[in-house]
């Protein structure tokens, strides 16, 4: 190819990719450069209209990290991250070799599950507050049926129980989305590699050990930190069941971000929250990104 057409193919390939790249700048570029800005000004309900805002530097952050709520709000995080993945991925894992068998209906119960990741998550949250309600909650019933209880427990009002009801609701919805990305990696181990373990005497645990989980590591990587992405940033299903409540028991950060923008209508220290969301986040993508290099330069 002639170097005019070189450059016409290349100028018709940035064309194609304009639209999405303007898409990005306008939904995400700008509302994350005025979000930083934002959480180095002092920015209330008297000053967020005016032209000229203060710069006050980091006393946003220092305000947010200095706050005793700030650990709480963390601790909750990282308790409701670290525990939804475990479950998600663990029940999903399980489910995906499950599955892999190819028994009779596999393909149409696999289907009814994912019609989970199709629920919006108003509906899950009322499911849920409706499941674990103290009054006439499902739960509740069946425990007492089975005589663990002698009465209900309101599980989303009390403190100590409430942060374990909005990880339920949770895993519940994760499930399948760990399953779906989990499956395709064991349906595409050779068979071959588990008749050759057979033959040499290994059992279903070894088989899973050595052919299994090394096989599907990139996959497990991919999966854990999605989830862990996912969860970790999660608003909307802990503030429809509870709101953070009770007692701050289950604010998480976004949810303590959100109070603090439009409960206590300090927008510059909310931004700072939002900020430190993000920065936990970037971490873990780093983390991520340093242990696939690994794996690259073992292999």
């Amino acid at each position: 190819m002639n170097p005019r057409r070189m450059r016409i193919s290349l100028g018709a390939g940035y064309l194609w990719i304009l639209p999405a790249f303007l898409f990005i700048i306008l939904m995400i570029g700008y509302p994350l450069i005025f979000n930083i800005i934002l959480s180095f000004q002092d920015v209330t309900t008297t000053t967020i209209l005016s032209p000229v805002k203060e710069f006050i530097g980091f006393k946003n952050y220092i305000g947010v990290v200095k706050d005793p709520v700030f650990y709480e709000v963390l601790k909750n995080s990282f308790i409701f991250t670290i525990g939804c993945v475990f479950f998600q991925f663990t029940i999903g894992l399980v489910l995906a070799l499950l599955f892999n068998l190819k028994f009779p209906l596999s393909g149409s119960i696999r289907g009814i599950l994912l019609i989970t990741l199709m629920v919006p998550t108003v509906v899950v949250s009322i499911l849920f507050r409706w499941l674990l309600s103290g009054d006439f909650g499902l739960i509740n019933e069946i425990l007492i049926q089975m005589g663990i209880l002698e009465k209900g427990i309101a599980w989303l009002a009390q403190p100590s129980k409430a942060l374990g009801g909005v990880m339920l609701a949770n895993i519940w919805i994760g499930i399948p989305f760990n399953m779906m990305l989990l499956a395709p990696g064991i349906s595409a181990i050779s068979p071959s590699l588990y008749e050759a373990a057979s033959i040499d005497g290994a059992g279903p645990f070894k088989k899973f050990r050595y052919i299994t989980l090394p096989m599907i590591r990139p996959a497990i990587l991919v999966t854990l930190v999605l989830g862990f992405i996912y969860t970790f940033r999660i608003f909307g299903l802990i503030y429809a069941m509870t709101s953070g409540g009770p007692v701050n028991s289950t604010t998480v950060l976004p949810i303590q971000a959100y109070k603090l923008s439009f409960s206590f209508f300090n927008f510059g220290r909310g931004a700072a929250a939002t900020i430190i969301l993000l920065a936990i986040l970037i971490i873990i993508i780093l983390i991520y990104l340093r242990l696939v290099g690994r794996e690259e330069v073992m292999e």
